[in-house]
């Protein structure tokens, strides 16, 4: 397997880092949960922007931390005694079975998660260059009516 990243072979150092990973998961028991999430990531973390553009760029940059979701395996709530834990066994057999749709389900979502994040960066940043040429032409305007104004009080 080759792993093209920007055209470039990355076989050698991300390959390597996807297997630790991947054994690191294979060792694991019981739950397989994700990380702790940081809580600079949170949505509570929005409370700290200071003006409109603060806030929409770390609305996006959040965005992009959560726009994907995963199908790890997870704890399957279950009812006390012998059938709730019959039923637990039979929930997790079903999810075995189950989950490669579920994945092909994910990866699909996520592809037109990650798309639409796109869409709202790039509109971003058209709106910003817009807004720049703007800008620009308003001071040219401005500084042009004040010359115009200046050489009308010098006649």
């Amino acid at each position: 397997m080759k792993i093209l990243i920007a055209g470039q072979d990355r076989t050698l150092d991300v390959g390597a880092e996807i297997q630790q990973k991947a054994a690191e998961l294979k060792k694991r028991r019981g739950r397989a949960a994700p990380p702790r999430i940081s809580t600079e990531i949170g949505a509570l973390a929005l409370c700290k922007a200071n003006s409109d553009s603060d806030y929409f760029e770390y609305f996006v940059k959040l965005l992009r931390y959560r726009d994907a979701f995963d199908t790890c395996d997870f704890d399957i709530p279950r009812r006390r005694g012998p059938l709730g834990a019959g039923m637990a066994k039979l929930k997790k057999i079903l999810w075995k079975l189950l989950r490669y749709q579920h994945d092909r389900i994910a990866f699909r979502q996520n592809m037109i998660n990650g798309l639409f994040t796109n869409a709202i960066e790039l509109e971003a940043i058209e709106r910003q260059r817009g807004d720049a040429v703007l800008r620009g032409r308003l001071d040219r305007l401005e500084a042009l009516l004040n010359k115009l104004i200046v050489e009308h009080k010098n006649k």
